[in-house]
């Protein structure tokens, strides 16, 4: 990264991160083009002619008693209190197909919820909230891979809200 511009070297040998922005739109692609397509599950509906509002509320329950992360539309309008969510993004370590069959799930290719892999330790974000929300970055990757004008200004209000200040913090 150093050698790509991304990072600054300093007198004491430790590195701080220079032109954040462009180092945070290159992983923004690198998520959408490289790492999602590899940690992508599978998408689901909701069966039993129920729709996404129908199973909603359910999801936020269960998130924290399965230990998955609530991430898209609507991990971001459970962080920002913005948007209403049509959709979700569930980040899981394991076990996504019991987590289907209690929120009476089927497999979709056009499915409203998206089952992704987790990768690492560092993907849920810090919201003094209960909920467990996926970490502004994703949620922000997430908002973009979608040209709805609508999602690209929560993303903005995610950055905003969230991720401008850790961008003091490097």
């Amino acid at each position: 990264m150093y050698k790509l511009g991304y990072l600054q070297r300093q007198r004491e040998g430790k590195y701080i991160i220079d032109k954040y922005n462009k180092l945070l739109e290159r992983w923004e692609i690198g998520y959408a083009e490289t790492l999602r397509p590899k940690l992508f599950i599978g998408a689901y509906t909701p069966a039993l002619q129920r729709d996404f509002s129908d199973i909603k509320e359910s999801i936020i329950q269960l998130a924290s008693y399965d230990k998955f992360l609530i991430g898209g539309e609507l991990g971001a309008a459970l962080a920002t209190y913005y948007l209403i969510p049509r959709s979700a993004t569930l980040h899981v370590n394991k076990n996504h197909s019991s987590i289907a069959a209690k929120l009476k799930l089927k497999p979709s290719p056009q499915g409203e919820i998206t089952f992704i892999q987790q990768f690492g330790n560092q993907n849920s974000g810090f919201y003094n909230q209960v909920e467990h929300i996926a970490d502004p970055l994703l949620l922000h990757a997430e908002l973009l891979l979608s040209d709805n004008d609508r999602l690209r200004e929560t993303a903005e209000r995610i950055y905003d809200k969230f991720i401008l200040d850790r961008q003091q913090d490097v």
